[in-house]
């Protein structure tokens, strides 16, 4: 399964190139030593910084978009839980155009097991014998980014987008 990579309601066409998919994390922590040596983290935030990079024939054609304005990114990597539980809290907003995905483990196979959403909770159809579940979706953020840097060489445009969840 794959899905478009969509930033600001532009498809980046696939003759830009395939587009890798890098997920950070923004900060928003702060680590505290506690008088006896014990380190305790205090979370303000938790956001997510998002690097795509792409090499093809094309560049982007994202050039249009307002970068002062915070845009809807539909990101064309998944990401997913493992889990042994048959209801899951997810991370992130899911893309509104590719269904959420689960795998169960059943000896050493994996079978596909229907899952429902209600907003960022899963509930995933139970298997019997499974010993893991593996629950897939496409994330989609409201990001503010950068216009993507590039470069031609050799024929062909390499860029790359920063982008960071707001």
């Amino acid at each position: 399964m794959s899905a478009p990579f969509v930033l600001g309601g532009i498809v980046v066409p696939l003759h830009a190139g395939v587009p890798d998919v890098t997920f950070g994390d923004a900060g928003g922590y702060t680590d505290y030593t506690l008088s006896e040596g014990e380190q305790v983290r205090a979370r303000h935030f938790k956001k997510h910084l998002i690097t795509i990079t792409g090499s093809g024939w094309m560049a982007t054609g994202l050039d249009a978009l307002d970068w002062d304005a915070k845009h809807v990114l539909l990101c064309p990597k998944p990401k997913r839980v493992a889990t042994t539980s048959t209801v899951v809290s997810i991370t992130t907003d899911v893309r509104p155009d590719v269904p959420v995905f689960c795998h169960a483990l059943v000896g050493r196979s994996w079978v596909q097991t229907p899952v429902a959403m209600d907003g960022r909770e899963a509930t995933i159809t139970p298997v019997s014998g499974a010993s893991q579940y593996s629950l897939g979706w496409y994330p989609m953020f409201t990001v503010l980014c950068k216009p993507p840097e590039d470069a031609n060489a050799g024929g062909g445009v390499s860029w790359q987008i920063n982008a960071r969840e707001s």
